[in-house]
């Protein structure tokens, strides 16, 4: 069979690891596999999409962040035989098959094992009630089939295939990498465990190192970044996955852009961090009022984060912060105050995101019973230059959170926050001088020098965007 799959343009650049992983899923069992990666590069979408007529079966992955481009992509596709699959849908599969006629089946949860068995059963034209994790219409109906079972261990799995991707240029110099699955934490604004799974399934050390050489000689990689939900939940198993790095010289540089945690950190594992190669680590922090953090049942102490901060910074790593407005009990006065907390533990750089409420979250409930719903969830987005909140409270409004968007990425020099991708470098430029006119005037001095001091690394950012 001759399989197309499309990841749809989005708000934030990289490659789409799930669909590596069912590529070379497919392309094992003997099927011809091609990836549009439109998230990546969003030119030509009408040219690029011509040339799939000839594929057997067409799916399309699906996240909250390129929702609102799928009635794009199904103009240009015009074919009423698509199979949708990704995050957002294994959180609203039933909704999203009734919203879009052009899709009649949805792939739930973890895709490789799934995918396999659907392209089998299509092809031999058999029926889908016996396969496991998806959805799909019969008539007028959706029929929701058993989930299936988690992948329990994931070297079986083949390496993802990039090489199929139609923005693969011969070269990748930053490798995706996932060392394990799952979260078992309730943190409440989060849906990972809906996507994911609760447990956590983690890869043999031995067999992370065993894919990054596989990277650089195929992909001519030199650093990687781990993509993982919860990478240090095993402390041991990641100074093993360090202490292999150094032993086998793979001399790779690496990050954790995805997040870890602040209390599955130790000053033994941060220095063996640094010396393998690690240059940047992302914290989840949301929010540096105690009481609102607590309120999140993320299961740290702010104390937790402070002193990683302090240790990773002490070791040379450097920091970012993610923060998210509008947690229970938040207002532009507490978020005014967790300004000042990211500033106080001096990190690097400092992300301000709404909060956008997922289905199955405890979030979700809350805002259900206490907020105000001023728009669909699936068209709310965590960041970009037109925020616009999904749900308000009485003493926390939608002027106010947007207000409160606005000052914490400006006072803390977070200016890719309002780039428009669509717009000139001029256009944005104009636009994050306003906003620091508007909200950080006094602080004019210290953006000037941090725009000199950081001119490389943002224009770096922007030709990723663009």
């Amino acid at each position: 069979m001759r399989v197309c799959l499309i990841d749809p343009p989005g708000k934030t650049q990289g490659l789409n690891i799930g669909l590596g992983y069912l590529a070379s899923s497919l392309m094992i069992r003997g099927h011809i596999v091609r990836v549009l990666d439109f998230n990546n590069n969003s030119k030509d979408l009408a040219r690029r999409l011509e040339g799939i007529s000839n594929f057997n079966v067409i799916g399309v992955s699906v996240k909250s962040f390129t929702y609102q481009t799928i009635p794009q992509i199904l103009r240009l596709i015009k074919r009423e035989d698509l199979i949708c699959g990704g995050p957002h849908i294994t959180l609203d599969a039933p909704n999203f098959l009734k919203e879009y006629d052009n899709f009649k089946v949805a792939v739930i949860g973890e895709g490789e094992e799934t995918s396999v068995e659907l392209i089998d059963v299509i092809e031999k034209g058999l029926n889908l009630d016996e396969v496991k994790g998806i959805a799909y219409k019969d008539k007028d109906q959706i029929i929701v089939n058993p989930p299936r079972e988690i992948i329990g261990n994931l070297d079986l799995l083949a390496y993802p295939d990039y090489e199929v991707f139609d923005t693969y240029k011969g070269r990748l110099t930053r490798y995706p990498l996932i060392t394990s699955r799952g979260c078992p934490y309730p943190c409440s604004y989060c849906s990972v465990g809906k996507v994911s799974g609760k447990k956590w399934r983690a890869r043999q050390p031995k067999e992370v190192i065993k894919e990054l050489e596989a990277a650089k000689v195929r992909y001519s990689s030199n650093s990687f970044e781990v993509m993982d939900d919860n990478f240090t939940l095993d402390i041991k198993r990641a100074k093993e996955i360090c202490e292999l790095l150094v032993q086998r010289n793979v001399s790779m540089s690496w990050s954790c852009p995805n997040g870890i945690r602040a209390d599955r950190l130790d000053e033994e594992l941060i220095a063996l961090m640094k010396e393998s190669g690690c240059k940047n680590v992302s914290l989840g922090i949301e929010s540096g009022i105690e009481t609102i953090f607590n309120n999140a049942n993320k299961g740290e102490r702010l104390e937790d984060i402070e002193n990683a901060v302090r240790l990773l910074k002490k070791h040379g790593i450097r920091v970012v912060g993610y923060f998210i407005i509008g947690l229970p009990g938040d207002s532009l006065a507490s978020v005014e105050k967790s300004i000042e907390f990211a500033k106080n533990i001096r990190l690097d750089e400092s992300h301000w995101n709404l909060l956008v409420p997922y289905p199955g979250t405890a979030v979700w409930q809350w805002v259900n019973e206490n907020a105000t719903i001023l728009r669909d969830w699936r068209s709310g987005f965590h960041f970009g230059p037109s925020i616009s909140p999904v749900f308000e409270t009485t003493d926390f409004c939608k002027r106010d959170r947007i207000i409160a968007y606005e000052t914490a990425n400006t006072r803390c020099g977070n200016y890719l926050a309002f780039f428009d991708e669509n717009k000139s470098f001029l256009f944005n430029s104009f636009t994050v001088i306003s906003k620091i006119l508007s909200y950080d005037v006094k602080g004019l001095p210290m953006h000037l020098l941090r725009a000199l001091k950081d001119t490389r690394r943002i224009i770096a950012r922007l030709r990723r965007i663009h």
